[in-house]
């Protein structure tokens, strides 16, 4: 009777996703994912990541995955009723290339700053960027958000990250 239930909340889980990736594929400002075949895998996976209660945070904080120009990508607290991730033409390629999983990293990460509302509590810029590593680290994640970092060790905030994430993964591996 027991596995009754754990199958109908993961199916209920499974549907909730489906019908979130629809959503987000459908809205207009995501057309240039659902026309992209490699981006939208990568979507697919960073939906499938998501928790039933990481769903339910972002079902109600509409968020848009929005493409300019710059470095990687930015998340951008709320807009009126709305959450912006900035995704730049480095990270698009990213997320087409045989390296996609970094790319989904990287938007975990942004995911992460706006589900911990960084910009709304005014949280420290290295304590913000620990945290929304650790939200990437949770959605399993971790290693390719590492081996990001790793690429960019050059300052002491992204060492002090790659330590944390670091621990973070040894931890993990030992259980």
């Amino acid at each position: 009777m027991l596995d009754f239930f754990k199958k109908s909340k993961s199916v209920d889980l499974k549907t909730r996703r489906e019908s979130f990736f629809k959503a987000l594929l459908t809205d207009g400002n995501h057309r240039w994912i659902a026309e992209d075949r490699m981006i939208r895998r990568g979507m697919a996976i960073l939906v499938n990541a998501l928790s039933d209660k990481h769903l339910a945070f972002f079902e109600k904080h509409p968020t848009y995955f929005i493409p300019c120009q710059a470095h990687l990508s930015c998340a951008i607290g709320r807009t009126q009723n709305h959450h912006l991730i900035l995704v730049f033409p480095e990270l698009m390629q990213i997320l087409r290339s045989a390296s996609s999983m970094h790319g989904v990293a990287i938007l975990a990460h942004e995911l992460g700053h706006i589900y911990y509302q960084h910009t709304e509590n005014k949280v420290e810029t290295l304590q913000a960027q620990i945290e929304a590593d650790d939200f990437a680290f949770q959605l399993g994640f971790g290693e390719e958000l590492q081996e990001i970092l790793l690429d960019h060790a050059n300052s002491v905030d992204c060492r002090v990250r790659i330590s944390k994430l670091t621990s973070k993964l040894i931890t993990q591996k030992k259980s």
